[in-house]
């Protein structure tokens, strides 16, 4: 293996599992740069589109009816948050973009991407470490009603709405089911070990690869 090639690491992660959180811990630990939402601050800078328009297609593929929106509209959404030509990104041209951005980030190493599909695209690169945070449905759902300030309810709705969006993304642009384990160097469930515990075990296991 090149010895000049530097570790990294994707997360990918079930709603309400603390991914983001574990993420954002171990990036502190190793000094390492996060790229979660800053995924979507760079496509927005770097192709000229409103963030807030980036933000609301993230990790998403368009309904049926969004895209006979997309087609029949002349207005409304994409002039509210005034977005350049094109007026409409998507979900392929956006995918693309992200897809691009983090392999520019790789050529950086010691980096951490979260979610994004970023085990995807970066499968075949030596000395990634791919991981996959999951919860037991009922601790994501208390997770979601402290954090979010939700009813029990609303709170189900908001991780089945999540799991659906990120589920369909990864097997519309990458043909996988996105709780596959064999996707994975590394499944651990957050609830069992709490978020310090995991972020323990991730970099343990990212001691080991590099």
């Amino acid at each position: 293996m090149d010895s000049t090639i530097t570790p990294m690491l994707t997360i990918s992660h079930q709603y309400g599992s603390g991914g983001s959180l574990i993420a954002r811990d171990l990036g502190q630990r190793l000094s390492w740069p996060v790229w979660d939402k800053e995924i979507v601050h760079r496509i927005a800078t770097e192709y000229a589109v409103a963030e807030e328009y980036v933000e609301e297609k993230d990790e998403r593929v368009d309904s049926f009816i969004e895209r006979v929106a997309r087609i029949l509209s002349t207005s409304g959404f994409e002039a509210a948050y005034n977005v350049p030509p094109p007026l409409w990104l998507s979900d392929t041209q956006l995918a693309h973009m992200t897809s691009t951005i983090i392999k520019e980030i790789t050529e950086e190493g010691k980096v951490i991407i979260v979610g994004r599909g970023g085990n995807h695209v970066l499968a075949g690169r030596p000395k990634t470490l791919h991981v996959f945070v999951f919860a037991a449905h009922e601790a994501r759902v208390q997770r979601v009603m402290a954090v979010e300030r939700l009813a029990h309810s609303a709170a189900e709705r908001r991780i089945a709405g999540m799991d659906k969006l990120r589920a369909d993304y990864v097997h519309t642009f990458y043909h996988a089911d996105w709780r596959d384990p064999t996707r994975y160097h590394l499944v651990v469930d957050s609830a069992v070990w709490g978020e310090s515990g995991t972020a323990d075990l991730i970099a343990g296991a990212l001691e080991h690869m590099s």
